[in-house]
């Protein structure tokens, strides 16, 4: 039985849904890299750790989170860290026997395990390889080649380590110098028992088209995470009740994932979670229309908020402001009417944008837009509508009105 767990990865018995997923990424791994396509909050942290506890063939996952990298010479060091602290002691002793490794600081780290001493061994490292990150990667990635295991990295939002290296003015051509060099790696034949597994939560598309290396990954296939199909979220709903001991009828399930929509399982969680403090704490029947009452009161109200602020602040996080702005409107425009054409969309992006507008550039917010899982376009009726009811009436209830901050 599933454990409901509301914002951590999942694992163990708690992974529910994703299993004809993680067989099918474990397959593609066999032969070639994989790209995981997936918003922030869909469960791609919980598939890879289902990858790593419970591998289907032989292989040993390296596992990195890029997210606040901004320089080629961090990527190297925390590849290298990494495999530094690995359990398995072949991995542990080709970092070691790194030219640069820095044996003496990592010594004082294996002897206090403090978290200051391993932040020393990271500095000596980068600042060691800055200069010559391309070498040292290269004398990283020849000794993995001399391995007789298959080492898959798992490389956890490269496109925002990329993206925050295109924005900036010193790194920007270090960014597309690192995406030729990961490729030439890649293809290397010298590399066949390495694979890379690269995941964000942020279309790669978009950034690799400003930097004008779109054939950066052309060698990955792409995998997409998505919502669950209404038959496994039916049966999850069943299975989180059971484990928390909370009597759930048919009508009130029904009811639960009408309000939802799109069967997102971090929203399903959300719900559930409402649901069961509210059971546990007046011990009443869990009926359709307290659920209802929970919905609009709690999960799209001001309890629940902070659950899906990230939907809108990464908007400016990761947009340029007049992308941001138009984005704003056509989403508050979708939110009212429940449905836009591109043609009006477009209008609407051409009166927020002014000068700088054309349909290039439309073309390309509104795929970044769906990528991002804030809209879906219908091809019959030419519309984009919300990609879930639920960030519909989340967004007209917080940001329906007035002007966007």
């Amino acid at each position: 039985m599933a454990t409901n767990r509301v914002g951590p990865p999942v694992r163990g018995k708690d992974f529910y849904g994703r299993e004809v997923f993680v067989k099918l990424v474990s397959e593609k791994l066999k032969t070639g890299n994989v790209l995981l396509a997936s918003p922030r909050r869909f469960g791609k942290t919980s598939v890879i750790y289902n990858l790593m506890e419970q591998p289907h063939w032989d292989y040993t996952i390296v596992h990195a989170d890029l997210e606040h990298l901004t320089e080629p010479a961090e990527l190297i060091t925390l590849l290298v860290v990494q495999l530094a602290c690995a359990t398995d002691t072949q991995l542990s002793k080709l970092a070691s026997s790194l030219s640069y490794f820095p044996k003496k600081i990592w010594s004082g780290f294996k002897r206090t395990f403090e978290e200051v001493d391993l932040w020393k061994v990271k500095v000596k490292l980068r600042d060691d390889v800055r200069l010559r990150w391309q070498e040292s990667g290269e004398e990283l990635f020849q000794k993995l080649a001399n391995l007789s295991q298959v080492v898959i990295f798992f490389l956890d939002e490269l496109p925002m380590m990329i993206d925050r290296m295109a924005k900036s003015e010193v790194h920007r051509d270090d960014a597309k110098t690192m995406l030729r060099w990961f490729r030439a790696l890649r293809l290397s034949p010298k590399a066949k028992n390495v694979r890379f597994l690269i995941a964000g939560s942020i279309g790669i598309g978009r950034v690799l088209s400003d930097l004008g290396e779109t054939s950066a990954i052309n060698d990955f296939e792409q995998l997409r995470l998505e919502p669950f199909p209404p038959k496994v979220a039916s049966v999850f709903v069943d299975e989180l009740a059971k484990s928390h001991k909370i009597p759930v009828s048919q009508p009130t399930k029904q009811k639960m994932l009408e309000l939802i929509g799109t069967a997102v399982p971090y929203f399903i969680q959300i719900i559930f979670s409402e649901v069961a403090k509210a059971h546990n704490q007046d011990k009443k029947a869990v009926t359709p229309r307290i659920i209802e009452r929970i919905y609009h009161e709690k999960i799209i109200g001001v309890d629940c908020k902070t659950y899906f602020d990230h939907y809108y602040g990464r908007l400016r996080e990761y947009y340029l402001p007049h992308e941001e702005k138009a984005a704003k409107r056509i989403l508050r425009e979708i939110a009212s009417l429940g449905s836009l054409t591109r043609e009006v969309s477009y209008q609407f992006f051409l009166k927020e944008v002014g000068d700088q507008a054309n349909i290039e550039k439309f073309n390309l917010l509104m795929t970044d837009l769906e990528n991002d899982f804030y809209v879906s376009f219908d091809p019959d009726s030419k519309k984009y509508r919300f990609s879930c009811k639920l960030l519909r009436d989340w967004w007209l209830r917080h940001y329906g009105m007035g002007t966007e901050v």
